[in-house]
């Protein structure tokens, strides 16, 4: 038995694998920037169902790990200085650095505390008053309003003792330096957490100037198969564009809040991304309103 026959939704699946079949789809290669997308196709193996010489790239296969041995040594470095209390996510701690990782930091004494969010993070920095409380924050839009509204939060509480070390990203920055690399992606899906905080209009220029389609993907097995056919097909038609996969959970509303909170803590900036060099409007810098619980002015 395939791992797909014991999907609720496999029939739906074998729909659009015959849909993508009737296309005939030159070979081409679909950025798909979404762990849990890459997951939930791993789950039924959807690439059994995928045409040949249609690869799925995820983040590791693009070069744009979210957390380099850098950053993982920046954290360590922040460590060494006095009374200050690193919080992190679990899976922070197995992350290479250039001479540990922060576990083994962890093993040898180091206060290093592990925490479910930012808002985890700062129930330590409001026990811990005398200490400089950090928390690392990377990860996209979706990841960015979070944090967005925790620094709100902590500057209404008035912390003094709590901080981020930021190496947010902007989705549109990253898709459009791929679409310039030399990685040949031909495509794009991105999660449906991102685009409730973006709109498909923020991505409007990808199909406009660089003639390549993206897709906001909800996270069901049939979704993500739907949304791969969605981009052949826009492929296939000479019609790229910037469409949600579903619409039934977007709203302006929502999406406008969720961009008034980012605009309200970030601002774009430029940053270096792994192995696409200095990327234009890649990330987000803290607004100088919040700049106090920037890390990289604590010390």
């Amino acid at each position: 038995m395939s791992l797909l026959d014991s999907y609720v939704d496999r029939d739906v699946v074998k729909h659009f694998a015959s849909l993508m079949a009737d296309l005939e789809p030159q070979p081409s290669r679909i950025a798909m920037l979404s762990a849990d997308l890459l997951a939930n196709m791993n789950r039924v193996a959807l690439t059994d169902w995928i045409p040949d010489g249609v690869a799925i790239e995820g983040e590791a296969a693009l070069g744009l790990e979210m957390e380099s041995k850098s950053f993982i040594d920046k954290l360590i470095e922040f460590t060494k200085r006095e009374k200050v209390i690193l919080t992190v996510k679990q899976h922070y701690l197995e992350i290479p650095g250039s001479h540990s990782t922060l576990k083994e930091e962890m093993d040898k004494g180091t206060d290093i505390r592990v925490v479910e969010d930012i808002l985890g993070a700062m129930v330590v920095a409001s026990r811990k008053r005398r200490n400089k409380v950090i928390f690392p924050i990377t990860g996209y839009e979706d990841e960015g309003l979070i944090t967005a509204a925790g620094l709100a939060k902590a500057k209404t509480v008035g912390f003094r003792n709590f901080f981020v070390h930021n190496q947010h990203r902007q989705t549109k920055g990253i898709l459009e330096a791929l679409a310039t690399s030399r990685k040949q992606v031909d495509g794009f899906i991105i999660p449906l957490k991102v685009g409730l905080n973006t709109g498909v209009g923020a991505f409007s220029s990808i199909p406009l100037l660089y003639n390549k389609g993206v897709v906001v993907s909800g996270y069901e097995p049939m979704e993500i198969m739907q949304s791969i056919w969605m981009v052949l097909n826009q492929q296939s038609e000479k019609a790229p564009a910037a469409v949600y996969q579903r619409t039934k959970e977007v709203s302006d509303e929502v999406v406008n809040r969720a961009r008034w909170m980012l605009e309200e803590v970030f601002e774009p900036a430029d940053m270096l991304i792994d192995n696409l060099g200095l990327v234009k409007d890649g990330g987000f810098r803290i607004r100088e309103k919040y700049r106090d619980f920037d890390a990289q002015n604590l010390f």
